[in-house]
């Protein structure tokens, strides 16, 4: 994994991560950020992140540990990656005003994904940006704060449909309340997320419909 120097903003596939992180690291304080959280996703004691440039003046990145161990990048786990790769779109010099991520619990280990939530929630609003982002993992869905879920919507589309329909989450009946006593993941691996809009849309749930 290399990128060419200069290139400081994130290619939708990945594209410039090992710059994008060397240019966040050039300031400490974004540095800082940067490496707490990275800490406290890994089971690595990683205090740093180094860059080297090859032959070709293309930036390569590893991990640091605090023994002075170095890991390659290519060494990294999927989930490793993809989660530098959000904290480099969203710490980034020139941070768009949108960012959508897909799956985006993909790759990580569910005892992490609060990280992941804390991260994306805490960023839009100390930067004023908005994330959008799609998931179907009930962990996930648990560990929104109140302000996510107000801003949460549900897409479904009945087998006999053509089109698929969007609506807010906290809009469907007694969500709020059953959010409280039950949590979102468990209404949404019992399946009662896809029943009640289902129910709220005018359709008999067959059980084949997807969410």
């Amino acid at each position: 994994m290399s990128g060419f120097p200069g290139r400081t903003v994130l290619g939708a596939a990945g594209e410039n991560l090992p710059t994008v992180l060397e240019d966040i690291c050039a300031d400490a304080e974004r540095k800082d950020t940067l490496t707490a959280w990275l800490r406290a996703l890994t089971p690595m004691d990683v205090r740093d992140l180094g860059f080297r440039r090859d032959q070709r003046s293309r930036v390569d990145f590893f991990l640091i540990e605090s023994d002075g161990r170095e890991v390659s990048a290519d060494s990294a786990s999927d989930g490793t990656l993809r989660f530098l790769s959000i904290l480099a779109a969203l710490l980034g010099t020139a941070p768009a005003r949108l960012y959508v991520f897909e799956d985006i619990d993909h790759g990580l280990h569910p005892a992490r994904l609060h990280l992941l939530v804390e991260l994306i929630e805490r960023q839009t609003v100390e930067r004023g940006i908005q994330v959008v982002a799609t998931t179907h993992s009930p962990g996930l869905l648990s560990m929104i704060d109140e302000r996510t879920f107000k801003a949460a919507s549900v897409v479904w589309r009945g087998e006999d449909t053509r089109n698929a329909v969007i609506r807010p989450l906290s809009g469907l009946p007694n969500t709020a309340r059953l959010r409280t006593s039950q949590g979102l993941g468990q209404l949404l691996a019992r399946g009662w997320i896809e029943d009640a809009l289902a129910f709220a849309e005018g359709y008999e749930n067959d059980g084949n419909a997807t969410e």
